[in-house]
């Protein structure tokens, strides 16, 4: 399911009005397994069992049911990141085949997103966006393998060994998007997440040129050359309002 232009959380009135009413319908809670961090590896969708073992369909993908419990998604007042548990049963082994195959799945990517029955596919109410502000977690290791089941420990996405916040510097001049370039018979998008689509082409010290030579210098400056007439926010990657470091 694509996160573009999701709506947030106070901008979604019928979901908010249906979690307070007395008769909201049956919870559904939804998780992705995303392997595509492996070579080879794809993304697995699935949902607890207790649907009369029917696979769930909301916003166009299908989730399979799975024998499953879970543990340690709340949230506490002490302010520590949760750090749930999955056991999943391995009665079949699938989960074996794809922990021998893919490393013990250590460092996948576990999204888990709930909502309520009368927002699934072919209900009445059906609506792909009607959901609760999804939880991400990776994979931090195997705890359990046995022949009837796995557990896996998790950790939120920003609580990983080493990693920093924010996640990349905080540079006033400097651009972190990647821009487009060339390809002879037109533009490439492979690996370009610098939205610009525009003919005005520059070179990277500001002037203008032809599409061979298109490269952008980085800077806000640079950004406001290709939407001269802007009145939105510009596409910028950097962080212009920070100050310069002083000594």
């Amino acid at each position: 399911m694509s996160q573009t232009n999701i709506p947030k959380w106070d901008e979604r009135p019928a979901l908010a009005a249906a979690a307070q009413s007395p008769d909201p319908g049956a919870y559904v809670t939804l998780f992705t397994l995303d392997l595509t961090m492996y070579p080879g590896g794809t993304i697995h969708h699935f949902t607890p069992s207790g649907s009369g073992g029917e696979q769930v369909l909301f916003g166009g993908i299908a989730y399979v049911p799975v024998e499953m419990e879970t543990e340690g998604f709340e949230w506490t007042a002490t302010g520590a990141l949760p750090t749930p548990r999955l056991r999943i049963a391995n009665i079949n082994r699938q989960i074996s085949a794809l922990i021998y195959q893919f490393s013990d799945l250590l460092g996948a990517k576990v999204r888990r997103l709930r909502t309520f029955d009368r927002y699934l596919d072919g209900r009445a109410e059906a609506d792909p966006l009607a959901f609760f502000p999804p939880d991400l977690y990776r994979i931090e290791r195997k705890s359990a393998h046995t022949a009837t089941h796995v557990e896996f420990e998790l950790s939120a996405a920003i609580d990983q060994e080493g990693a920093m916040l924010p996640g990349r510097q905080v540079l006033r001049d400097g651009c972190t998007r990647r821009y487009r370039h060339w390809t002879g018979s037109g533009w490439s998008a492979e690996e370009v997440d610098c939205p610009y689509s525009g003919s005005l082409c520059f070179t990277a010290t500001g002037e203008r040129t032809d599409p061979a030579r298109d490269a952008c210098g980085k800077r806000l400056a640079d950004c406001r050359l290709r939407y001269p007439n802007s009145t939105d926010l510009l596409p910028f990657g950097g962080f212009p309002g920070v100050s310069r470091v002083r000594v």
